[in-house]
């Protein structure tokens, strides 16, 4: 089933809104409404849209400063918000304004009450020019100027920077950084680059290996091939990985898990520019680009004895180092809608709530996990690409009973800890609170979830029945323990006369 596009309507009367999202729903289309350009800021961190529709005069931010807004924070954004089409409103007929708003980036400029017929032209016109956009924007995410490396932060540039300077022409890169990071990513960008500032015309070969899914007796003979009857079984020449790179970039990742017997011929390439096949005599010549990757410590293999000190030296003349997604994490508003629209179609957002738990969590597993988590948020969620249902209740955001158990439970464990240190830390000594048995801020802020959680769950809940339901509950509880309501009433702090009034309230006041 097609995905509904997405549009965001902003006014500050009510009355129009409500008429433009029925309008525009009969048409097919997936409307949010907001009454203030304050509160299309705040939606545009967490959800993804096709088109704005904006009235010009709003309190707060008029839709002119809206334009401006979006054009000036979302210019490099992998949301593509910089070149999203902006209808703008207005119900004063203005020559001046209408050329300011074109000026601006405005798609069109149309003057209240608005025939119908010619908003629905205007709309399917600009919601076509946003998906040519689109469709450019993620074929430029792909090529050579960011190879699919997603995020606007100074760590995630630096690296860009760095890539982009040296993949023209390099002899030997090595990509360094934990599991997870991104290194094949960047290794294909390089190769990008390097191909597109070639002079040849024929296509250079990208070939990667990666030596840790490659057994160690046979690692060899994959990279090097092997001369018929080296071995049993051994019928025909076989040609080496190695081979297939001639003239080209050979990526080896996990190069920390090459055999050591492996290691001298991989330093002879590097130095001589020739090899040997397994059971071969007969030196054979390679010109070929090394790209290498490893989320291991070098150095400390070399101290072990694992790994040879020449071939560091040779493989480390450029060190690119990936940084871990917990030094970046101002990519996550970006990062985490890419890895939505990539696994959903019914999903087109995260909740503010879902959203900052992930800002909290520090990624072990990198960017790949983050990839990982929102991929199966959005199957368990809304449901994949492929599925008619989804595993819950569908949704149409990602909320947080949609992430993982280990994140929710280590949040929880997080906050307990934070909360206990800063009880224990600013509480006066003269305070109840004071106890190591008794966490008073702790215990409430789980009482404030409860509510929150109550409120999303079955709808609007006061703060006041809120309150008679835990007194019920509390006095109910207490009765059954002390088997009197005259003692309960002791333990309770309470007179007999009001204990019998929070009963009453629940139909039990005898």
């Amino acid at each position: 089933m097609k995905n509904k596009q997405r549009i965001l309507v902003v006014d500050d009367e009510k009355s129009i809104l409500e008429s433009l999202s029925i309008l525009l729903a009969m048409d097919g289309y997936e409307v949010v409404t907001a009454q203030s350009a304050n509160a299309v800021i705040k939606l545009l961190k967490t959800q993804i849209f096709n088109l704005i529709i904006s009235d010009v005069r709003m309190p707060e931010m008029s839709g002119m400063d809206l334009i401006k807004h979006i054009k000036r924070e979302y210019k490099e954004s992998a949301l593509n918000y910089g070149k999203i089409p902006v209808i703008l409103m207005t119900a004063y007929s203005d020559v001046k304004i209408g050329i300011e708003a074109i000026k601006l980036g405005a798609f069109d400029y149309l003057t209240k009450p608005l025939d119908n017929e010619e908003f629905r032209i205007i709309i399917k016109n600009a919601l076509d020019y946003f998906s040519v956009l689109d469709e450019l924007n993620d074929l430029k995410k792909t090529g050579f100027l960011r190879g699919g490396i997603i995020g606007s932060s100074k760590a995630v540039n630096s690296v860009l920077n760095d890539l982009n300077r040296v993949s023209k022409g390099f002899i030997t890169i090595l990509l360094t950084g934990e599991s997870g990071t991104g290194k094949e990513l960047a290794a294909k960008l390089i190769y990008e680059i390097y191909s597109k500032n070639s002079y040849d015309s024929k296509k250079i070969p990208f070939v990667p290996v990666n030596i840790a899914a490659i057994p160690d007796n046979l690692v060899e003979s994959e990279l090097f091939g092997y001369a018929k009857g080296t071995f049993t079984g051994a019928e025909t020449d076989k040609t080496g990985l190695i081979k297939y790179a001639d003239g080209g970039i050979l990526f080896l990742d996990e190069i920390g898990d090459l055999p050591m017997q492996v290691q001298v011929k991989l330093l002879r390439i590097l130095q001589e520019k020739t090899y040997r096949k397994l059971g071969s005599n007969k030196e054979e010549s390679l010109n070929v680009k090394i790209i290498a990757a490893t989320n291991k410590d070098l150095p400390a293999l070399i101290s072990e004895g694992n790994f040879r000190e020449d071939l560091y030296y040779r493989l480390n003349k450029i060190n690119i180092l990936m940084p871990p997604l917990r030094e970046h994490k101002e990519d996550l508003p970006e990062l985490i809608p890419y890895f939505i629209k990539k696994y959903s179609k019914s999903i087109t957002s995260i909740s503010q709530e879902a959203l900052a738990l992930l800002a909290e969590y520090d990624y072990p597993g990198n960017v790949r996990e983050l990839e990982n988590i929102i991929e199966r948020a959005c199957i368990y969620c809304g449901g994949s690409d492929t599925e008619e249902e989804p595993l819950l209740n569908k949704y149409k955001e990602i909320v947080l009973d949609c992430l993982p158990d280990y994140i929710l439970e280590k949040n929880k464990h997080d906050r307990k800890e934070n909360l206990s240190s800063m009880v224990y830390k600013n509480i006066p000594d003269t305070d109840i609170r004071k106890t190591d048995d008794i966490n008073m801020e702790y215990y409430m802020a789980e009482i404030a979830g409860i509510f929150e959680n109550l409120n999303k769950r079955y709808g609007k809940l006061t703060l006041p029945d809120f309150i008679k339901e835990i007194e019920k509950y509390i006095v109910a509880d207490r009765i059954k323990k002390e088997n009197s309501k005259l003692e309960a009433a002791k333990t309770l702090g309470l007179s007999l006369r009001s204990l019998r009034y929070i009963l009453s309230k629940c139909g039990n006041g005898r």
